[in-house]
This record gives C-alpha cells, structure tokens and sequence, in this order.
C-alpha cells in the first residue's frame, strides 16, 4: 500500500508520532485540507486540523460523533426525536450494571460507545440476558443501551424500515443530496447494503431532511460531509446516530446513479471551498450494492453456489466473493462478515425487487456450524 501511495503523491507516514510531532512532519508540505473516510480516524485528523489551522471537525466536535453516549446527550438536549437510552461508563461496577438492568425498557439495543461496523451490538430482550453479559468486563470505551425501535408499518420484505441521508454541509449550512434505502439487516444488527434512491414517501421528505439539518446545527457541525442514519416510527422518524463522515458504501452507489461524488465533495470542503447542492440528486434508475451475510450459527464456509449464474443476470455488474470454501466466517466482524457483495444497477424500484429475489434464488451458500 506505501509503494502504491507513493506513486499517487506525497506521503508521511506518522506510526509513532504524537500529535505535534505528527503536525510538524505534515506542515513541511503545506498542506490545503485534511479528511478522513473512515470513523477510526476522525479524532485524530481532527486534532492535526487544529494543529495546522486546517478546515475540519474540531476535536470537540469530533469527540462527540465518535461517543455514542456524548453524541445521543446532544442530540436529547436539542430536542432531536431518537430513542430512549441509557448509558453505562468504562469500568462499571457489578452493582452498576444490576442497577441499570432494571431501569431499562426491553427489548434494547446495547452498542459499545465506540465502535463502527455494526461491531458488538446487540439485541438485549431481558433483563436477564442483560446481566449475562458480564459487561463489566467489556467494551473499555463503555456502552449505550438505546431502546428497540419498531417500524411504524409492515414494508415489502424485500427492504427495511431505516434509511440514511447523505449531506454535505458546507460553512454550517446542510445541503441533502441522497436519500440511501437499507436492506434489511442480518442478524444481531448487520448492514446489508443499501440502494439509491432509498423509498420514502414524498410527504415524509421535508420533515426527514429537516430533522437531518437539525442534527448538523446540534452538533455543530461546519464542513464535512455526514452520514445520518434514521428509523421510521409510529411516533414519527428517528435518528439512530450521526457519523461524521461519508457512509461506507452510498459514495460508491451514488455515483453510479447521479452527478455526485461524495469523495470530491469532502476534498472539496477540506480545500476550503464552498459546497452547494438544491434538493436531491438526480438519479438515472436505481443503484444497489448487496451483501449477502453468514448466520450467526456459521463458523467456516463449506460451499458456494450459483456465483456465475448471479453474475449473467440483467442489472448486475459485480459479483465479489470475500472468503472461499474452507475460510472461517465470523459474525462478530460486524457487516465486515459478509461472504458475497453484489453491485449492479437496474431501472427502477420493482426491477431492485426482481433482481434481490433472483440474487438470492441462485445464490446458495453452505456453512458449517458451531
């Protein structure tokens, strides 16, 4: 990766550095913008930004997006809809989390406060399955316990209640460009993938993309492009958390669809010159990228089928195996698990529906269990 680095530009490499020293080694080049795609980096490009009087999260805002905990109290505080949570602190005590068990209202989400990836969450049902745990002896950045969210009405099978809006915010101000669909999740809480243009009915847009721009300005959030993730409720839609940075996968699938590139835009912003974008983007048909994610159960992958045959149908444009017969599997990697990645795009929403349902008719995948 350094060699292929060094033919695209310049590069330091800052193992082992502290923050000034880090600094000191990047200002040689002057640098005109700093960005980071990837939530593990946030906290510290955010601290060389500030070093290097670069446009970017300042670490207090950075330190927020990555803390579960921190980012919900903010959101609470500005009377931003999300759900009912509770909070437990690296090093809680046994008689900490007793106590919380019997405060919480199940079923529950239970999340490490940091962490990407759909890494480490769980569904927690009772209280009993929450004192198993044995979270005192788990995440060390600690935990947030939120409630479990319910969709407001029964959707097609074929995707999920939650979505994602992707933003670019420009000198404080949100410009929405993409409204992302979900698939549904796997089990406890996988990604899927996702497709764009999402489904969402018009008479939801306006109050989605305002709830969006009321979490950029809670936050304070100037120039970045940010990843919001939301549920649909019966009480109306709710923020399941804001990411800093741009989602994993929409960037990929929104270029395949429309004139935005989400890459661009965030080395755009960090060059420091001004974004802006009215309404969404327009798309040419429907982008997916489909994951295709082992059970729980799954310990070694024994058998792929029907890859070759997936790769011919109409609508499809890759077909990516990530682990061969034999290879563990593992579903705590998070949505990193997945065993298959199907791209493609199609013309509309029923197409996406037919292809999902043809995927996963000649797709077959044996595992070997527990």
């Amino acid at each position: 990766m350094e060699r292929l680095l060094r033919r695209t530009g310049k590069v330091v490499d800052l193992a082992g550095l502290d923050e000034d020293r880090a600094a000191a080694a990047l200002d040689l080049f002057d640098p005109d913008g700093i960005v980071s795609f990837v939530d593990d980096h946030l906290v510290t490009a955010a601290a060389l930004a500030a070093h290097l009087g670069l446009r970017y999260h300042t670490p207090e805002v950075a330190g927020v997006l990555m803390d579960k905990r921190l980012q919900r109290d903010v959101l609470a505080r500005a009377g931003i809809p999300g759900p009912s949570y509770w909070t437990l602190c690296e090093g809680a005590t046994a008689e900490q989390v007793e106590a919380l068990a019997s405060e919480i209202t199940y079923p529950a989400v239970l999340k490490p406060a940091q962490g990407s990836g759909s890494r480490g969450i769980l569904r927690v049902s009772t209280p009993e399955e929450f004192r198993a745990l044995d979270l005192a002896h788990g995440a060390p950045s600690g935990y947030v316990i939120e409630e479990y969210l319910y969709a407001d009405a029964p959707l097609a099978q074929w995707y999920a209640s939650y979505f994602s809006v992707e933003t670019v915010v420009s000198e404080g101000r949100p410009n929405n460009v993409a409204i992302t669909g979900r698939f549904p999740l796997a089990d406890p809480f996988r990604e899927t993938g996702n497709f764009i243009p999402g489904i969402l009915a018009p008479e939801l847009q306006g109050p989605v993309l305002e709830l969006v721009s009321g979490a950029v300005e809670a936050l304070s959030i100037r120039d970045a492009v940010v990843h919001t993730e939301i549920k649909l409720t019966a009480d109306g839609p709710k923020i399941i958390e804001v990411n800093g940075r741009l989602g994993g996968r929409p960037p990929f699938v929104l270029r395949d669809v429309s004139d935005v590139n989400l890459f661009e835009a965030a080395c755009q912003l960090a060059a420091g010159r001004p974004f802006s974008w009215e309404g969404l983007a327009a798309c040419e048909g429907v982008g997916y990228w489909l994951m295709l994610q082992p059970p729980m159960t799954a310990r070694r992958l024994s058998r792929v089928g029907g890859v070759d045959a997936c790769a011919t149908l109409p609508g499809v444009s890759t077909v990516t195996p990530h682990v061969q017969p034999g290879d563990p599997v593992d579903w705590r990697e998070g949505t990193d698990s997945r065993v298959i990645t199907i791209r493609g795009k199609v013309s509309d929403h029923s197409a996406l529906a037919e292809t999902v349902d043809l995927i996963s008719g000649l797709v077959d995948v044996e595992y070997e269990a527990i």
